[in-house]
C-alpha cells in the first residue's frame, strides 16, 4: 500500500495531532512512533533503512497510507524516492517552545545516564515486555539523539540550529507543490486545502499535550503496558 501523506516534522511539533487529523480526514491508518513502541518486531526495518537507505517498505507500511514523526521523518529522502507522488507535511512550531517541550518530554524519558540505563536493564531482566520496549529506546537514542543531534541535545544553541537547518533542508528538497509547511494551531483550513479534502465537522484534534505524554510514557515505563498517546 503506497503512502499518500508523509510528515516531515519531528517529535513535539504536533505530530500526534497530525496523525489523528489525517485519520479523521480518511487517509487511513497513520504510522507514528507510538506504533513502533507497541510493535518492536518492526525495528529491524528501521535499522536497515537508517543504515542502507532502503528496506522492505511494503511490509513496513502494510496497512498504512501515511506516516508522521520519528523515525519516518528523518528518512524523508528515502520515502520521497519510494513514494514520489506523496504529499509532505512539515509541522513546525516556535523553535524556543519546541525545544522546551522536547527536552522535557521525549529527551527526558529516553534513558541517558548510566543510572537510567541500569534501571531499565533491571526491568528488562524481569520482563520480556520491557526488553522489547528497550529496543525501541535504543533506536531513538542511536538515530535521533546521537546521530541527528550529535549527542548534544542539551546544547540548546546547537539543537536549535540542527532543528532549523533540517527544516530548511526539507523545504529545499521537496517540491513546493508537494509540501505544506504547517502549524497545527492553524487548524483544518490549510491542511484540508493542501490535501484537497473538505473540512470535517469534527474539532481539530490536539493530542499528546505535555502532561498527557508524561503520564502515558510513565505508565509504559512503570508497568510495561502499551503506549497510547492521548
Amino acid at each position: 500500500m503506497a503512502l499518500k501523506v508523509i510528515g516531515t516534522g519531528g517529535p513535539r511539533t504536533g505530530t500526534a495531532s497530525l496523525k489523528d487529523a489525517l485519520e479523521i480526514l480518511g487517509f487511513g491508518k497513520c504510522y507514528h512512533m507510538e506504533w513502533l513502541f507497541n510493535h518492536p518486531e518492526q525495528l529491524r526495518y528501521w535499522h536497515e533503512l537508517f543504515q542502507t537507505g532502503t528496506t522492505d517498505f511494503d511490509t513496513l507500511f502494510d496497512g498504512f497510507t501515511s506516516t508522521v514523526d520519528f523515525p519516518g521523518y528523518l528518512n524523508y529522502k528515502a520515502l520521497f524516492d519510494k513514494y514520489p507522488d506523496a504529499k509532505f507535511v512539515l509541522t513546525e512550531r516556535d523553535p524556543e517552545k519546541w525545544y522546551d517541550s522536547a527536552i522535557n518530554t521525549v529527551h527526558a524519558v529516553t534513558p541517558q545516564t548510566i543510572g537510567q540505563k541500569l534501571g531499565m536493564m533491571k526491568k528488562m531482566i524481569l520482563s520480556s515486555r520491557f526488553r522489547k520496549i528497550s529496543k525501541s529506546f535504543i533506536l531513538v537514542e542511536k538515530y535521533l539523539w546521537k546521530r541527528h543531534y550529535k549527542s548534544k541535545f542539551k546544547d540548546k544553541e546547537l539543537a536549535l540550529r540542527i532543528y532549523n537547518d533540517f527544516n530548511d533542508e526539507i523545504k529545499r528538497n521537496i517540491p513546493s507543490g508537494q509540501l505544506l509547511v504547517y502549524n497545527i494551531a492553524d487548524g483544518w483550513g490549510p491542511l484540508c486545502s493542501f490535501l484537497n479534502v473538505p473540512v470535517p465537522d469534527d474539532d481539530f484534534p490536539h493530542k499528546n499535550q505535555r502532561k498527557e505524554f508524561k503520564e502515558q510514557i510513565g505508565r509504559m515505563l512503570n508497568t510495561g503496558e502499551q503506549l497510547v498517546l492521548k
